[in-house]
């Protein structure tokens, strides 16, 4: 899509030092090509610059707390980001006569 011929992602490892395999079923289904876990900041900056591990890439995107966004904010220029923006948050309004189905997407998707 759009050109780019490989797509890297990363993601914190879990308690037992693996990743979700939530996440890497999302991975998996989005095409992601290779997955390094790391996360924060810091991973920011391994693709930003590249390290013995993780490859330099040509753009970060995707959304993170404010200290990955303070971090895609001081690379901008470096490489190239989507946007600055902190974490994202949702306010559900619904009656009696919602979906649950779709009230437990809406939550799941800020789990």
């Amino acid at each position: 899509i759009a050109g780019v011929g490989e797509i890297i992602m990363v993601t914190p490892p879990g308690r037992n030092g693996t990743p979700d395999k939530n996440i890497m079923a999302a991975a998996y289904t989005a095409g992601v090509d290779r997955v390094f876990l790391a996360g924060g900041a810091q991973a920011v900056a391994a693709l930003a610059y590249g390290t013995e591990t993780i490859p330099r890439v040509d753009k970060v995107v995707g959304p993170g707390n404010i200290f990955v966004a303070t971090a895609k904010k001081q690379l901008f220029g470096t490489v190239g980001i989507d946007m600055v923006a902190g974490p994202s948050e949702i306010l559900i309004v619904a009656d009696e006569t919602a979906n649950p189905k779709f009230l437990a997407a809406d939550m799941l998707s800020q789990a």
